[in-house]
């Protein structure tokens, strides 16, 4: 068989994927909509009981006949076992996972009556109760260990099928014909071929039969639909190019969309027109399973060749170079772009003369001859693609000094490919040649397989990839405009570029496996022996795990989030602003809100998933160690969080002073407050600090601010005018408040002179030391038109003798606060003497009075 079903299935795995996802969501919305009449326990005992002896039947039967004869079984009987067998697992996996609650129920309500007291009588009615649900637990604990028995021996019978099949596959590969060129091949041909011709007559016969039964209104409603399709398909193919030129950017996200949409209209038209066409042939109804089955596999061989031709074309691009994904060479592109219609029409012609030949029963001579036929074509076709790579090359090989940098690697695949592909071909026709039509049907197919596979993951993955890279750029957009902060932009960044990497890597391992599958496997068998247990779920202690519950979760866990934000933009907006509470505390509370809602939403999915809260003990026991070995500063750092919020000892915008800093609060997080110090830089700290710390909140409770001016007055100055000079400059000052009053008071006098004090409120702490600078400018101001001097500067002379003064003077007095006295060279070599001779003592000089 030069294409078996391998390949249509595999095919349409790949235009699966793309609608995976949604069947999926389809999937979980029915498997979580209850029924409408549920029924009762005893009609689901008696329909499993009726499925389980069913199930059982059909795989004993078919146990037996892998057992007695399993050489005799051809291939399709053995896939049609290997379907039987897939039925009956199914069908047990369903019985056990729908019987499991009704045992479950039976045990809690035996748990709930308890154990019998031989010392006391136990009422009849009781006693009733407890024998019928003691009955009715053995008989459903042996119907669930019966079903999960009968899905064990199904996934034997199912490996020991594929073994036969990829057995029998190996043996025919070795089996040798007769050469094509000898006589007795030809002597063959002559035998068989007529009667196989005939029995093909036949069938024309009856399918033209079935043709002309059908009414001609029927014929001609059939045709001009087909025509319509054409006409549709070809209106659509070049308007799909002036719709993505008008209507969208241009992106590498254009090119790669209008490739799969192109691809997509491709395998529609003939597939639709096969749909359309092939009820004729068996309008009246009456024929064998066979024929039908024929027609069907003739509507899919269509569909197959329509995405074979569209995805080649999307991929050479000839008449439209820009839009082309890979990077070819022009000339390249124009040579092969009769070559994806004439593999797609090849590979069709292949598969229909394959299912043909077996619907007419042919003779080996004349299966060996079509066989052996259509793996030349494809040889031929192969070659010719070889032979267009060996002359691009040529001609970039030519062109190597004007080419850019990035060429080289083209060339070096061109290269690759064109060895790899003569050397295949070469086998391929020696291994025909020899009579091994077998093994040069398989290489061909190989071949074939391998390029559909590759060019189908180049497309999706550039459509992925282009699909992202346009999301990614749209939020740049966004934070450009200042619709997204600084870390929603990063978050959604990084996790578009997860998502885009994870359905990459998804789509890379999906064709390698394909590539890679064992040969005489098909897709099916292989997904069900390596991925059967998504479907049948995985146990974790307890629980089991499934796809649909996995789904569940995921889905619990968005919609919430959703819901959560909503509900807490509503919160904020609308609620909290109708309420008595501040800005900060509606800030906290609206903080508060979404903790407890994220966690009620975190606890749904869990449950989604199977979990009972009543499981979650070793969650527990496990975050409790984790508590005590590593996370109790966060925990801590949380719930002192949670603290701030509920007793506000600080808000958003409170001044604060802690361990010696200070600044504004910014923000207040769960484990975390920000804040702004006065140098507008950011300082995260611990809310455990503000809960175990003495903390200084200047601006809590609205306080005033109080703005103070000390000033040294000489001893001769007149005391009240300076009282009244300083009051007078508090109280025209527009911040100072009136009540309380401005207040001076004198705080004594000493060496340094007269110690005033002033002392004004103002409305915010925040506005004192703006006041008191400017107060402290009118004042000095006052002063000087009043005429009345600051504290004069007072100097110290030093002696290093009795009769003679050092010529080292103390600093100044300033503002009648002393400074650190600079002592000059001459005065510490006085202040040495000193220490030697303290007889001489340090004499005062009132200021101006010179040296003697």
């Amino acid at each position: 068989m030069l294409f078996s079903s391998r390949t249509l299935m595999s095919c349409s795995t790949l235009l699966f994927a793309l609608l995976l996802s949604l069947m999926v969501c389809a999937n979980l919305t029915f498997a979580a909509t209850p029924s409408s009449s549920p029924a009762s326990s005893t009609d689901v005992r008696k329909n499993a009981a009726q499925q389980l002896d069913k199930a059982q039947k059909t795989v004993e039967e078919i146990q037996k006949s892998l057992q007695n004869h399993p050489e005799k079984i051809d291939d399709a009987g053995l896939i049609k076992m290997r379907d039987g067998l897939q039925q009956a697992k199914n069908a047990a996996v369903d019985i056990a996972t729908q019987l499991e609650p009704e045992l479950t129920g039976v045990q809690a309500r035996l748990t709930e009556l308890g154990t019998v007291d031989p010392n006391i009588p136990e009422p009849a009615e009781i006693a009733g109760q407890r024998a019928q649900l003691t009955q009715n637990q053995g008989l459903l604990d042996s119907q669930i260990k019966l079903a999960k028995l009968l899905g064990v021996e199904a996934t034997q019978g199912l490996d020991k099928i594929a073994e036969y099949r990829r057995m029998r596959f190996r043996a025919q590969l070795g089996q040798r014909s007769q050469f094509v060129l000898s006589s007795g091949y030809w002597r063959g041909q002559q035998r068989d071929l007529p009667l196989d011709l005939d029995r093909a007559s036949r069938v024309f016969s009856e399918l033209g039969a079935s043709v002309q039964a059908s009414p001609l209104r029927v014929r001609i409603i059939a045709l001009s639909l087909a025509a319509l399709v054409l006409v549709l398909g070809e209106v659509l193919r070049r308007g799909l190019a002036t719709f993505a030129v008008n209507h969208t950017k241009p992106s590498r996200l254009r090119r790669s969309l209008y490739a799969t949409l192109s691809i997509v209209l491709y395998t529609l038209v003939p597939g639709l027109l096969a749909i359309i066409l092939v009820p004729l042939l068996r309008w009246d109804g009456v024929g064998s399973v066979e024929i039908d089955k024929f027609l069907h596999q003739l509507t899919a061989a269509a569909f197959l060749a329509g995405f074979i031709t569209g995805v080649g074309s999307v991929l050479l691009a000839a008449r439209r170079p820009t839009w082309r994904l890979p990077t070819l060479p022009n000339e390249l592109a124009s040579r092969l772009a009769w070559l994806p219609g004439a593999l797609g029409l090849s590979i069709s012609a292949a598969w229909i003369a394959q299912q043909f030949l077996d619907l007419i029963n042919a003779t080996l001579t004349t299966t060996l001859m079509v066989n052996s036929v259509a793996t030349v074509v494809l040889d031929i076709l192969i070659g010719i693609t070889a032979w267009s790579l060996r002359g691009a090359l040529y001609a970039r090989v030519a062109d190597a000094d004007s080419a850019p940098e990035n060429s080289n690697v083209l060339l070096g695949w061109f290269r690759t490919m064109q060895t790899v592909l003569i050397l295949v071909i070469g086998i391929s026709v020696a291994a025909l040649l020899l009579g091994y039509v077998a093994l040069s049907t398989l290489i061909v197919q190989e071949i074939v397989w391998l390029g559909l596979v590759g060019c189908t993951t180049y497309v999706l993955l550039a459509l992925v990839a282009d699909m992202f890279q346009s999301l990614i750029t749209r939020v740049k957009e966004a934070h450009a405009r200042n619709s997204l902060s600084d870390s929603q932009w990063r978050a959604r960044s990084q996790l578009l570029v997860l998502l885009s990497g994870a359905t990459q890597l998804a789509l890379i391992v999906v064709a390698f496996t394909l590539v890679l599958m064992p040969f005489g496997e098909d897709p099916t068998d292989w997904l069900n022996r390596r991925l059967g247990f998504l479907v049948q779920g995985f146990s974790i202690g307890e629980v089991v795990l499934k796809p649909v519950s996995v789904l569940l979760a995921i889905g619990v866990l968005l919609l919430g989030v959703f819901a959560v934000r909503g509900l807490r933009s509503w919160v904020e907006n609308q609620f909290l602003p109708a309420t008595r509470l501040d800005a900060s505390m509606r800030v906290s509370a609206s903080n508060l809100f979404s903790y407890v809602a994220y966690f009620v939403v975190v606890l749904m999915a869990i449950s989604s998933l199977g979990f009972g809260l009543e499981r979650m003990a070793w969650i527990v026991s496990a975050l409790s160690v984790g508590i005590g070995f590593g996370l109790q500063a966060i925990v801590q750092n949380f719930v002192s969080g949670l603290i701030l919020v509920v007793e506000r000892p600080i808000r958003v915008g409170d001044w604060v002073s802690l361990n010696g800093l200070e600044g504004n609060v910014r923000r207040i997080n769960a484990r975390a407050t920000e804040i702004e110090m006065f140098d507008r830089s950011t300082m995260i700290v611990p809310n455990s600090e503000f809960i175990t710390k003495t903390v200084r909140n200047v601006t809590m409770g609205n306080p005033l601010g109080v703005a103070t001016v000390k000033i040294n007055m000489p001893v001769s100055a007149d005391v009240e005018q300076v009282r009244q000079i300083m009051l007078e400059s508090m109280r025209e000052h527009t911040e100072v408040l009136e009540d309380p009053a401005p207040s001076v008071l004198l705080g004594g006098f000493d060496a340094n002179g007269l110690a005033f004090s002033a002392s004004c409120f103002v409305a915010s702490p925040r506005n004192a030391s703006r006041t008191r600078s400017e107060v402290l400018f009118d004042m000095l101001a006052r002063f000087h038109r009043a005429g009345i001097p600051l504290h004069q500067v007072q100097s110290m002379v030093v002696a290093s003798a009795v009769g003679e003064a050092s010529d080292s003077v103390a600093t100044p007095f300033e503002m009648g606060v002393p400074a650190q006295g600079r002592v000059s060279e001459q005065g510490r070599a006085g202040q040495a003497h000193e220490k030697h001779q303290p007889d001489e003592q340090p004499v005062r000089r009132p200021p101006g009075v010179g040296e003697p």
